[in-house]
């Protein structure tokens, strides 16, 4: 467990200095960026598939967005832990983009949770009514 002690230091997070990470976390922080970044254009590509719904086209296209901005944000953070470029590189943006994906999600899936059903209500509604109308 003492391995784990510097994690809850300030000096860790806000050393604008920061020492490189070991190859390991290197490794599974630029595969979680490009995780993330890959899943992001395939829910894009699904909410681009799904164009003929509206309201699960608009929700995936928001969600997609949200991941691919989030994944580039990120490469680019990586970059910068890569090239231990002094202030950029510092252990807090990390922090800060993992609070901002949090609170991003967070908004987008209570803003589904309210709109969602309402408009795939009346979309129902108007295939419904579509339906009896000439074309």
């Amino acid at each position: 467990m003492s391995y784990l002690k510097p994690l809850i230091t300030l000096q860790f997070w806000f050393n604008m200095t920061p020492p490189p990470f070991t190859k390991v976390a290197m490794i599974v922080l630029g595969a979680l960026v490009a995780v993330i970044f890959v899943g992001g254009i395939v829910i894009k590509w699904f909410g681009y598939k799904k164009r003929n719904n509206p309201p699960l086209h608009r929700v995936l296209s928001r969600l997609g967005k949200a991941e691919i901005y989030v994944g580039l944000i990120g490469a680019l953070l990586y970059f910068f832990s890569y090239e231990q470029i002094s202030l950029v590189s510092a252990r807090f943006w990390w922090i800060l983009l993992a609070a901002m994906a949090i609170v991003w999600k967070t908004y987008i899936v209570i803003d589904i949770m309210k709109r969602y059903p309402i408009e795939k209500k009346a979309l129902a509604d108007r295939l419904a009514k579509e339906k009896y109308l000439p074309k």
